[in-house]
């Protein structure tokens, strides 16, 4: 009996010594592939990755985000040299390590990711139904959402999915709610890379930014415009079903079952006050429900827009100013004195536009539109600020200059304020004027309700 048990644990001894040393084995190879993968020599990385692929396929997420990595660069060679056959062969071994990375890791922290990068393979190479991109788009949105945010999958994702309700496999609610998800998302991803963006401007102005900064702020102004497109194709593909002919019925059908669930009341006005449909009475009727069980920014905030759609301004500044204090986002309280900007400025209440502009550049700098507001303000004001044509015209450079810098500092609407800002400059004295006038360097003083004064070009 006693040598049974020597046998028996002669046995376990030699099992769990090769357990270590396979384990070991595989924490070598993953580590000579990973280092060979960081560095985009996928050739001389794949040995050592069919080593640990085969040996120990659930070691490490590495494998798989790796192991796509390596096969992506195959497939896209393959394409480019145009070995079909290849490339369909890589394409399949991509999907297939993907499936597996969602088996062998179920609760893995990069779950949207993975299914959203999936997707992303099959919707650029043409692969798949709608509902299978459906389907898959749907998987990662649902179970991970915080990690599925490329603006291209957002739109394969909807675009799938109206496709679904045109078959009848997607309910009409579904679709809405679905619609107003993915915007509340693109909404975010915007509002975050804003904040990155503002946060290395801030190191450019001073002269800061190091080489891997100025890549990452130069990738972040390419790809802000990219979400607000995707939110525009959204509501293309839309089309007809996302006006207030369609909206209006939904949310009188639905209030009732939904009136208490503040959640829902707040997507319902955000969803009505987005397609101008908020002067019709369901509007006001799920507003003043929302404030009546949850007093807050966006029952202030609906509430004001509802009042401003009624022509009632006073009530309208007052929620506005309401909502700007319960708000607890630097984001959402500039939107709100933009707002207040824009009502002034239609007012004819210049001063206080401005005001309410700078107010929400305080809290959100990256706002183009601020800058662009206050141009505008200064240009309408060429014939009150000067007391000679030289003078009045030199407005015109203060719009400029503010144009400028809506387009330095906000990348979604760039084209806009230059072309702006060109226009500006066309209506400033010119070259010659300034030649007569010997103007040169000189400043003007404003002497309007802009203040101030604005230096004249050499």
């Amino acid at each position: 009996m006693k040598r049974i048990y020597t046998l028996l644990g002669l046995v376990l001894f030699t099992t769990m010594g090769m357990f270590a040393q396979d384990a070991s084995e595989c924490d070598v190879n993953l580590s000579l592939e990973h280092d060979y993968a960081k560095a985009r020599h996928y050739d001389q990385a794949l040995p050592y990755w069919e080593k640990v692929y085969k040996a120990c396929p659930k070691h490490s997420e590495a494998i798989y985000s790796d192991g796509t990595k390596i096969f992506k660069a195959k497939f896209k060679a393959a394409k480019k040299a145009g070995d079909t056959a290849k490339a369909d062969e890589y394409y399949n071994k991509i999907i297939q390590l993907y499936d597996q990375w969602l088996n062998y890791f179920p609760t893995s922290k990069y779950i949207g990711k993975i299914y959203q990068e999936k997707g992303l393979m099959m919707l650029n190479n043409k692969k798949g139904s709608k509902a299978e991109l459906y389907q898959v788009f749907n998987e990662g949105f649902t179970k991970g959402k915080s990690r599925f945010t490329n603006p291209k999958a957002f739109y394969g994702y909807f675009d799938a999915a109206v496709d679904m309700y045109k078959n009848n496999q997607l309910k009409f609610d579904d679709l809405i709610n679905l619609y107003d998800e993915i915007g509340a998302s693109i909404e975010s991803s915007i509002e975050k890379y804003t904040l990155m963006m503002e946060n290395l401007q801030k190191k450019e102005d001073a002269g800061e930014l190091m080489k891997n900064e100025e890549r990452k702020l130069k990738a972040i102004r390419n790809n802000i415009p990219v979400y607000s497109v995707v939110a525009g194709e959204m509501d293309k593909i839309l089309g007809e079903l996302g006006d207030c002919e369609h909206l209006v019925p939904l949310y009188k059908r639905t209030y009732e079952d939904n009136k208490n669930d503040t959640s829902w009341l707040r997507k319902a006005a955000r969803n009505l006050s987005n397609k101008d449909c908020s002067n019709d009475p369901i509007f006001k009727k799920l507003v003043v429900q929302l404030d009546n069980i949850e007093p807050s920014y966006s029952s202030a905030y609906y509430l004001a827009i509802m009042y401003k759609k009624e022509g009632n301004t006073s009530k309208a500044k007052e929620y506005f100013l309401k909502a700007v204090g319960l708000a607890d986002k630097a984001y959402d309280k500039a939107k709100i004195y933009f707002a207040l900007a824009r009502m002034d400025a239609k007012a004819g209440r210049k001063s206080s536009a401005r005001n309410y502009a700078n107010k929400a550049l305080a809290n959100k700098p990256s706002m183009g539109s601020a800058y662009l507001l206050i141009a505008g303000l200064y240009a309408s004001s060429a014939n009150q600020c000067g007391t000679d044509e030289f003078s009045k015209r030199a407005t015109y450079w203060l719009a400029a200059n503010m144009a400028d810098r809506a387009a330095k500092v906000d990348p979604s609407i760039a084209k806009r304020a230059r072309k702006k800002a060109a226009y500006y400059r066309t209506l400033a004295p010119s070259k010659s004027d300034i030649f007569i006038k010997n103007m040169g360097g000189k400043t003007v003083p404003m002497k309007c309700w802009i203040g101030g004064s604005v230096k004249v070009p050499k």
